[in-house]
């Protein structure tokens, strides 16, 4: 399915949808992507990246990350 066939039948089922949580619900979601990050967020991603960047050895595989937590479980 083509992007704009997506955001034809997004429209249509939006135009026909009844339920207020569902609504509210998508609009909060419209304005978390309008406001794009926090600060607080922007300054952890810098921090992280500041980190990483100090020294890279110390990043951890996600894979590796995965097998320990399950592991744990």
């Amino acid at each position: 399915m083509d992007i704009q066939t997506i955001k034809v039948d997004l429209i249509r089922w939006l135009t026909e949808l009844q339920d207020r949580t569902i609504l509210e619900q998508l609009q909060a979601f419209k304005h978390r992507q309008e406001e794009g990050l926090s600060e607080t967020h922007k300054a952890l991603l810098d921090e992280r990246i500041a980190s990483y960047e100090k020294d890279p050895g110390k990043a951890l595989d996600w894979d590796d990350v995965m097998k320990e937590l399950e592991k744990d479980l």
